[in-house]
């Protein structure tokens, strides 16, 4: 069973065909999957949508909580609630459309424990990016290559799944839910010798992003230098 997790905050214009669109795609293919939609802080209409779309379509699931938790937060939530044997995330935007996340599905049936959609991998095509973010997007990919090694081109393009067991092995020993999240998540993958396929996949930049993208870049950079001290001999500061 696959259990997709899709936190969304503050997504009323989006949430609906981005859920429709996974749904009946999963449904077409015959795939035995629910997904689980995790809000956080909402002041816009999602919860209603996302409410209506529960009660229509029975592998729609929703979770909620009054308190920002931020993506990490919402993902680890959703985490605890799933119940598949592969466990996935995408961003709720509908920036990688659900064609393109079957492609990671097909990975985890070649062997793999896990697989990472990605805008740099052989194969990627990536649509209505501003070259400003292009460029930065590319540095802070370069930043964490530096930092911690990872033979992956691109950490943050929002789609990932996961065997179950890899999440198991790894979840315990997380240390952030806010921005280094994602470097976080495949820096413990890949230190323990799990397996991860990057797929090349089609992914556009959706208009109506919450975040300013060079101030999201600085915080980002931080929140990753502090991750490295933290997983280095100076550790014992963040303690």
């Amino acid at each position: 069973m696959l259990s997709l997790i899709i936190p969304a905050y503050n997504e009323e214009n989006r949430i609906e065909n981005t859920l429709i669109d996974y749904r009946n795609t999963f449904h077409n293919l015959g795939l035995d999957f629910e997904i689980i939609v995790e809000m956080d802080g909402c002041t816009d209409r999602t919860p209603e949508i996302v409410r209506e779309l529960s009660a229509k379509f029975p592998e729609i699931r929703f979770i909620e909580f009054k308190e920002r938790l931020g993506k990490g937060g919402g993902i680890l939530k959703g985490f605890e609630v799933a119940r598949g044997d592969i466990v996935g995330f995408v961003d709720a935007d509908g920036s990688v459309p659900p064609q393109e996340f079957v492609k990671l599905l097909e990975e985890i049936k070649n062997g793999y424990d896990g697989a990472i959609a990605s805008r740099r991998a052989k194969g990627a095509i990536v649509k209505n990016q501003p070259l400003s973010r292009k460029i930065l997007s590319k540095c802070f990919n370069i930043y964490v290559r530096l930092l911690f090694g990872l033979p992956f081109k691109d950490t943050q393009c929002g789609a990932k799944v996961f065997r179950r067991e890899v999440l198991e092995n790894i979840l315990p020993k997380l240390n952030t839910k806010g921005f280094a999240f994602d470097v976080n998540l495949l820096y413990l993958i890949h230190k323990h010798g799990f397996k991860i396929k990057e797929v090349g996949v089609l992914w556009t930049d959706k208009y109506g992003s919450k975040v300013k993208i060079s101030k999201a870049i600085m915080e980002m950079g931080l929140a990753v230098l502090k991750l490295r001290l933290y997983h280095s001999p100076l550790r014992f500061l963040f303690k």
